[in-house]
C-alpha cells in the first residue's frame, strides 16, 4: 500500500457500488490472493477511458477477467483483447466475462504476451498488468500498435512504494524493483510518450502516445521561443 491506508480506506468507500459479479470476484481474489487492480485504481481507470472513450483496448494481464469488465464497462463501445498464460484463470475469465455480457466484445487469448501480437492489431489504449520485470518488453512490442493519441495504463508501477525506498525491499523482490524503477525512468523518457505518475491503488503510470505532427510542431515553437542566451 502505497499511501495512509486510512486514506485508501476512504477512498475506496467513495467508489460507487459495484456490480454484484465484480464485488464476488473481489472477494474471490482476495480469497485466492489473487493479483487484481486495487479499487481506487480502477475508478481512476473507468474515468480515464470515460474522458478518452477508446475503441479498442489491448489488456496484458487477463487473471480472471476482474479488470477485463472494468474497462468493458467504462468503455461501452470498445472491443478488447486480452492475452494471459494461465489457462485455468482464462476458462474463469471467459465465464466471467461472459456473466457480465460483454463476451461479444472481448477477445480472450491463451497467449504468451512476450510473444507480441501481428501487426494487423491496432488499440487505441494499451492496459500493462502482467509480469512487472516484464513491463519493458510489453511497451516495445504493443507501443507500435497503439494509435497516435492513445493511451498506456500501467500498474503497480510503485509497487508498494518500494521504487521509492527499493533498500526495503527484500532479496527476492529487489530485480523487480530494479527493473520497474528502469521502466518508469524510460517511460518519462521515450520520446513518443508523455507520462504522469498516480499514487492511487499500487501506483499507476499514464501515458499518452504523441502525435508526430504536433509534436514536430512543438519543437518548432520551442525553438522559436527559445531565447538567445548569447551575451547574457
Amino acid at each position: 500500500m502505497i499511501t495512509h491506508p486510512a486514506i485508501d480506506d476512504y477512498i475506496a468507500g467513495l467508489v460507487p457500488e459495484r456490480s454484484e459479479l465484480l464485488a464476488r470476484l473481489e472477494k474471490e481474489a482476495a480469497a485466492e490472493n489473487i493479483p487484481i487492480v486495487q479499487l481506487p485504481a480502477a475508478q481512476v481507470m473507468r474515468m480515464l477511458l470515460l474522458l478518452h472513450r477508446p475503441q479498442s483496448i489491448l489488456e496484458v494481464g487477463t487473471a480472471i477477467g476482474y479488470s477485463t469488465i472494468w474497462l468493458a464497462e467504462a468503455a461501452p463501445e470498445a472491443r478488447i483483447v486480452t492475452l494471459d498464460i494461465d489457462e485455468e484463470r482464462l476458462t474463469r475469465a471467459r465465464a466471467n466475462v461472459a456473466e457480465a455480457g460483454v463476451q461479444d466484445r472481448v477477445e480472450i487469448l491463451l497467449r504468451d504476451a512476450t510473444l507480441g501480437l501481428p501487426d494487423t492489431y491496432q488499440f487505441d489504449c494499451l492496459f500493462i498488468d502482467a509480469a512487472k520485470g516484464q513491463y519493458r518488453a510489453f511497451l516495445d512490442l504493443y507501443l507500435p500498435l497503439l494509435r497516435e493519441g492513445g493511451l498506456v495504463i500501467s500498474d503497480n508501477v510503485l509497487f508498494r512504494g518500494l521504487v521509492a525506498t527499493p533498500e526495503e525491499a527484500t532479496k527476492r523482490q529487489r530485480p523487480m524493483i530494479d527493473k520497474l524503477q528502469a521502466f518508469n525512468k524510460h517511460l518519462v523518457e521515450h520520446p513518443e510518450l508523455e507520462t504522469t505518475f498516480i499514487p492511487v491503488g499500487d501506483g499507476l503510470a499514464v501515458s499518452l502516445k504523441k502525435e508526430k505532427e504536433s509534436s514536430s510542431k512543438q519543437s518548432e515553437v520551442d525553438s522559436a521561443w527559445m531565447p538567445n542566451r548569447k551575451g547574457i
